[in-house]
Order: structure tokens, then C-alpha cells, then sequence
């Protein structure tokens, strides 16, 4: 973020950075982690926080930087009425219009919400294959409002699920956006607008394809071995014929969880760290942000 509240921008002008800086720290982090090798556990992308909290100039640079490297793009975009307001106000466009310009459409770019597109940028997303990251739960959260699925769905448009960030979701379960995600679209749409299959596959290779990830995302032969299981024993499951019902009725929580093949979910626990101890400390965090507020 380089564009702090003093000059009209969003965060506190105590978090803003030196753009030169941030460009910077970005080739050295590309350079030093970034593994563009299929099934690579670590990739990199460039993702200012939003277009109104870095100028022009930064997300111009961002876009030519990423594409020097080979790396992608990411960014919030027109997640309300507020963030069309400000493009419209200082950019004298709409947000779409001003991420085209900037070159931040195509394939190797994924924009976070996009609930007020319309439909002339849905129309410009499907053409550039401009990935959308929705983040059903926490739209709903900050009453941002009902993203366009269906239409960008429709349209072609790459739409995979997020769980946006820890300030404006209250918890990071991908089962539960693929549910919030039906049924706002059939809120809006009609009951049929969207059935649990299709939320399911927005979720797994929805996700996979916007990120650009042609190696995951499903379970086939050559693919990698990350691979979530659900318990459809359990009384959740009581009485369900379809086992796409884990996004109408089934079990919040993984029984067994496997990330390239090893073991990272046993039974509902984690193996692999102390969970306890995980749960106390983020207890102290929590209790210590409490009392400075």
C-alpha cells in the first residue's frame, strides 16, 4: 500500500510504503521463492491490497514487473458501491476500464470480489480470460452485496472461490463459501440458478483455473494428491442420496486431509503441529488486540 488516508487513499498513512521500495522487495521475493515448476508448492504473485491504496503508477509498474517475471496479478476490485465511486471519482472510469488500461486483465491476472461489475466489464473479463476470486461470505459480512456469479458464469468469466482475510470473515472454510455462494445466487436468480455440483466445481477446478494450475484441482491420474475427505457416515449426512449434498447438509469439518500426498488431517485433528497450543496463543492475541481497542 503506498497510498495512505492523507492523500486520499485508505489505509492509515503510518502503513503506507515507498513505492520504489515495495517494487523492489517485489523482485527480491519473486527472485528468491517463486517456483514456476509444475506442482510447485510455492508461486509467487504481485498483489497491491487495491486500486485505492497504491497510485496508478504502482499498479501500472505491478503489471509490467509480473509479466517481466512471469508471475501473476492479484488485487481487490469493485467490491462495492464505494470502490466505483473512487474509480469514477479519480480515475474518471469504472474499475474495469481502469484495469484494462493498466493491463491488468488476461489469464495470469485474478481480481478479488468483483460484485458491482457490469456488464460490459463482465463482458470485457470473459474476453481477456480475467480470473474473479469470490468471496461470498465476506461480501455478505460487509453487506458489499451479491456478486453477478451466474452472469460472469455465463459469460465464461474464470470464477473460483476465497475466503477474503481474517478482517472481514469470521472463519476460512471453503465448504461453507461453496454453499454461501448457491444460494446468493439463487437469491437472486431463482432456485435453480446455481445446484450444489456447480458450487462444488467453482470451489475445486474453479479455483485451480483461475489460479492458472492445470496440475490440481480435481481427482484424476496426473494430478497432484491433494486430496480432502469428508465423513459421509455421520449425522449430517443422514438421509442424503447425493454426495454433493456436503454443500446442502454435510459435515463442516475435513476428517482427512492430504496435501501432496502426505498427511495433514487424521480423524478431524491436525498432525503436524500442536493445535492446542495454536488455540491458546490465538486466544492471547485475540484478548491483547481486545484491551488496546
Amino acid at each position: 500500500m503506498s497510498i495512505g488516508e492523507s492523500d486520499g487513499g485508505l489505509p492509515p498513512d503510518a502503513l503506507v510504503e515507498d513505492e520504489t521500495a515495495i517494487l523492489d522487495d517485489s523482485i527480491r521475493v519473486v527472485d528468491a521463492f517463486h517456483d514456476p515448476a509444475p506442482g510447485a508448492m510455492v508461486r509467487i504473485g504481485l498483489a497491491p491490497c487495491s486500486p485505492f491504496s497504491v497510485s496508478r503508477e504502482l499498479m501500472r509498474d505491478a503489471a509490467l514487473l509480473a509479466r517481466d517475471k512471469g508471475v501473476m496479478l492479484h488485487t481487490h476490485l469493485a467490491e462495492n458501491d464505494e470502490d466505483v465511486a473512487y474509480s469514477l471519482e479519480k480515475f474518471g472510469c469504472r474499475p474495469g476500464q481502469y484495469a484494462e488500461d493498466l493491463g491488468w486483465t488476461g489469464e495470469d491476472v485474478w481480481h478479488a470480489h468483483c460484485v458491482k461489475l457490469d456488464s460490459a466489464e463482465i463482458d470485457l473479463f470473459a474476453r481477456s480470460r480475467t480470473g474473479v476470486a469470490h468471496c461470498p461470505c465476506s461480501n455478505c459480512r460487509l453487506g458489499s452485496g451479491i456478486a453477478p456469479v451466474r452472469q460472469m458464469r455465463d459469460a465464461g468469466v474464470p470464477v473460483g472461490l476465497g475466503v477474503d482475510g481474517s478482517a472481514s470473515n469470521d472463519i476460512g472454510n471453503l465448504v461453507g463459501e461453496a454453499r454461501q455462494a448457491m444460494l446468493l445466487q439463487r437469491v437472486q436468480n431463482g432456485a435453480d440458478a446455481m445446484a450444489a455440483r456447480e458450487a462444488l466445481w467453482i470451489a475445486t477446478r474453479g479455483g485451480a483455473q483461475v489460479l492458472g494450475r492445470d496440475d490440481c484441482g480435481q481427482l484424476a491420474v496426473g494430478k497432484r494428491a491433494d486430496i480432502a475427505i469428508w465423513d459421509a457416515r455421520a449425522v449430517e449426512n443422514a438421509g442424503s442420496w447425493d454426495p454433493a449434498a456436503l454443500v446442502l447438509a454435510g459435515p463442516a469439518k475435513v476428517d482427512a486431509l492430504f496435501v501432496e500426498g502426505r498427511q495433514i488431517v487424521g480423524e478431524g485433528r491436525m498432525l503436524t503441529i500442536d493445535m492446542r497450543q495454536v488455540i491458546a496463543n490465538q486466544n492471547q492475541l485475540a484478548q491483547q488486540l481486545a484491551e488496546k481497542a
